[in-house]
């Protein structure tokens, strides 16, 4: 028996047949996307912000605050949580730090005991156990985590951070020959305002003028 491979007429058919496939494979098929050079990131465009901005207050304070926070203008004397009747000159308020908390914010109130007084050690120990009793049992014992001596402006200072369940504090008093500024930093004990406090408190301490006035 013959097989059909034996036949020379059908061999050459099948062979053109299939060289006609090959083509006709060729002519169909789309050619490869070349490789982008350059692929494109989808990482988020970096955010920059604008720099400090300087405010100028009654009672002869200039200090440098970031250019989103407000001001607020409030000129009222009462008894604050440190004890002593103070004025407050002014408030500055952040904005929300963590979306979607609307009590993420951090403030910062600046602030002048006019008789405060000749003794300022005496006067800031009184402030702590004033801060103490203000908050209650919400203050843990080990709550005082520092207490220093530091210079504002070219005057001694002394800075008192503190914590509380819902609160973290870092107030720094400015003694002067017109009486005691003070300058209150404080917001919610959660770990985003904190951390966002930490990155601008130092910044903003340093730039703290005091030209002490009557107003």
């Amino acid at each position: 028996m013959k097989t059909f491979f034996g036949n020379p007429i059908i061999h050459i058919a099948i062979v053109v047949l299939v060289a006609a496939s090959v083509l006709f494979a060729g002519c169909t098929s789309q050619p490869a996307t070349p490789a982008a050079s350059h692929p494109v990131s989808t990482a988020a465009p970096a955010i920059t912000s604008a720099g400090p901005t300087t405010a100028s207050l009654p009672y002869g304070v200039t200090v440098a605050v970031p250019s989103a926070w407000t001001r607020a203008d409030v000129m009222t004397s009462d008894t604050r949580d440190y004890g002593t009747r103070a004025v407050r000159i002014a408030t500055f308020t952040s904005p929300i730090t963590a979306p979607g908390d609307a009590t993420s914010f951090n403030t910062l109130n600046v602030e002048l005991d006019q008789s405060p007084g000749a003794d300022f050690e005496a006067y800031f120990n009184q402030a702590t156990l004033a801060l103490g009793k203000y908050y209650g049992t919400n203050l843990d014992p080990h709550s005082i985590v520092k207490s220093s001596t530091i210079q504002v402006s070219g005057f001694k200072s002394y800075q008192l951070d503190f914590q509380t369940t819902e609160v973290k504090g870092s107030y720094i008093f400015t003694s002067t020959g017109k009486g005691i500024y003070i300058f209150a930093f404080k917001g919610p004990n959660k770990r985003v305002p904190v951390d966002v406090l930490e990155g601008q408190i130092t910044d903003i301490i340093k730039s703290i003028s005091i030209t002490p006035s009557d107003k």
